[in-house]
């Protein structure tokens, strides 16, 4: 379970690390990591008994005769993949979660990061202040910032990131940063954001790009927070 931190030191590396608000990839994850990875967050669809399934966005290109860095160019203009295939058919029909981390990505995460770290029992995690559902009693806990973000801090093992951060037990709110205390990796949130950001070694990196469970491209903190495909973004 999340443990709220006594003081904000923990998290003083942060912000340093940071470019000016909005201008790129490193405007939101700290530089200084070997490598990174951009993990899509997937539409869903309900199905007529009422199940919630993730749709892959490899799907979602295929079902337009598109190839995926083909699709993804199109989030430039949207920030969501194709509604609709080439024949009508609706692929998806619940959209993606924005400024949350979905809990099979969480999942997966949770599985790869912590053989890249020395200290997986020592995790921190920081959770956007203005998401009206949290379970922070009192707001208690040490707060810090970054450029127009007020966060609290917390800390765990890094399997506690898949404990949701709402009041509601059914929906699971993620952190919105998240790094081992050796600070090996980070993992960014943005509250505005249909996908994800994790920095770290190249190793750490390789595995996520690598993941089947996983959609995720490499990028890095020069990069635009909108991709040019033509620029870096590799089949999958």
């Amino acid at each position: 379970m999340f443990h709220p931190a006594e003081n904000a030191d923990s998290a003083s590396w942060i912000e340093s690390r940071l470019h000016p608000f909005g201008m790129d990839v490193g405007s939101f994850i700290p530089e200084g990591f070997a490598a990174y990875a951009r993990v899509f967050h997937p539409p869903y669809r309900r199905t007529p008994d009422g199940t919630v399934i993730p749709v892959r966005w490899r799907d979602i290109a295929a079902a337009n005769n598109r190839t995926i860095a083909g699709e993804m160019q199109l989030m430039n203009l949207s920030t969501h993949p194709s509604q609709y295939s080439a024949s009508g058919e609706e692929l998806w029909n619940q959209q993606i979660q924005t400024g949350n981390l979905p809990p099979e990505i969480a999942g997966r995460l949770a599985a790869i990061l912590p053989s890249h770290t020395l200290t997986p029992e020592l995790c921190w995690f920081a959770v956007w202040e203005g998401f009206g559902d949290l379970r922070i009693e009192d707001k208690k806990g040490a707060m810090f910032s970054v450029p127009h973000r007020e966060l609290f801090l917390f800390h765990g093992k890094v399997a506690d990131v898949l404990t949701t951060f709402s009041q509601f037990d059914w929906n699971y709110r993620s952190p919105t940063l998240w790094w081992p205390d050796d600070r090996a990796w980070c993992v960014v949130a943005e509250i505005d954001f249909t996908w994800s950001y994790v920095g770290g070694s190249s190793a750490c990196i390789e595995q996520i790009l690598g993941d089947p469970e996983l959609e995720a491209v490499a990028t890095n903190p020069q990069e635009g927070n909108f991709m040019d495909t033509k620029e870096w973004v590799k089949e999958m």
